[in-house]
């Protein structure tokens, strides 16, 4: 009697088990689909890097805490910033960023994570959120190396 009791809710339950499966995998695999994808288009834009867009991004690499493996936010590519968006890619050149912001979000659980605000000379074109501070204070340092007459306003440091 009692391994009835076993099997009668074994095929009561698999229907739903069955179910929940087969969503998380679609839903892990398509997850997995999407960053593919978008290290796939960071390779691309690695590989067509030059010689000293390559310096920089080697500079980049050195400065960072090497704890998690991701991507990096942006690149330097021929006098243009690339950023790598969840869908997409933004390509903003340096020469008509006129001002960013900076920010820092204190996350009490967690390490802090940096926004940088870009402004043209009227409105705002673009923000990016890094979790690591070399990669925060390397596109500072880089983006006044490249266009010394941008203005940086710190917000809450």
């Amino acid at each position: 009697m009692d391994s009835e009791d076993r099997l009668s809710f074994f095929y009561k339950s698999l229907p739903t088990l069955s179910f929940l499966f087969v969503y998380l995998g679609f839903a892990f695999g398509l997850l997995s689909w999407i960053a593919y994808i978008k290290n796939q288009k960071f390779i691309h834009a690695l590989q067509q890097l030059d010689d000293d867009d390559l310096y920089i991004y080697q500079q980049y690499s050195r400065r960072l805490v090497r704890i998690f493996s991701a991507i990096a936010p942006y690149l330097f590519c021929e006098n243009e910033i690339l950023f790598f968006p969840f869908i997409g890619n933004k390509q903003i050149p340096i020469s008509q960023i006129h001002r960013i912001e900076t920010k820092i979000i204190r996350n009490y659980r967690g390490p802090n994570s940096y926004r940088v605000y870009f402004y043209n000379e009227f409105n705002k074109i673009y923000q990016v959120t890094m979790n690591q501070k070399g990669a925060f204070d390397f596109l500072q340092e880089q983006l006044q190396k490249e266009n010394p007459t941008i203005v940086v306003v710190a917000r809450n440091h």
